[in-house]
């Protein structure tokens, strides 16, 4: 089954203690929308999908911005770069699962994309991109998203 099919097929499992009566509402918009609109991972735990933008500076400025909100929200997600795309998948690791924090940044980030002049993507752009997160993820282990043991 390839990632999109398996994406499709996906339903959302969320962490323990979201409230899921709260948040599917929010998941289902997210991935009903009609251009660019986000997708689950096969497992279900994360929403992800490519961003495109006219040029590499306005691709950058957009990380940026992005970048400031995960400061202030403590929440980081999952991405890589290539000249003017980036791809974002939003997960939590501990708990894991999606949670309020992920739909909110996610859609921080359409609102975000659309003030920096996102340029309609092409279908399958970001399959690549799915797979190499997947790879620096899992070479980046579970620490990541830990809480620091003092």
């Amino acid at each position: 089954m390839s990632t999109a099919t398996a994406a499709a097929a996906a339903t959302p499992s969320f962490s323990p203690g979201s409230d899921s009566g709260l948040l599917a509402p929010t998941v289902d918009k997210l991935l009903t929308r009609t251009q660019s609109p986000w997708r689950l991972t096969p497992t279900g735990e994360g929403l992800e999908r490519p961003f495109k933008f006219k040029t590499f500076a306005k691709t950058w400025d957009f990380m940026t911005a992005v970048s400031l909100q995960c400061k202030l929200k403590n929440h980081h997600p999952e991405w890589t770069n290539v000249y003017n795309t980036t791809f974002i998948r939003w997960t939590t690791h501990s708990p894991k699962g999606l949670s309020e924090k992920d739909v909110s940044m996610a859609s921080v980030c359409d609102e975000l994309a659309a003030a920096f002049g996102e340029v309609p993507t092409e279908e399958g752009d970001g399959g690549a991109s799915c797979e190499l997160v997947g790879r620096v993820v899992g070479a980046a282990g579970e620490d990541c998203c830990a809480p620091k043991k003092k």
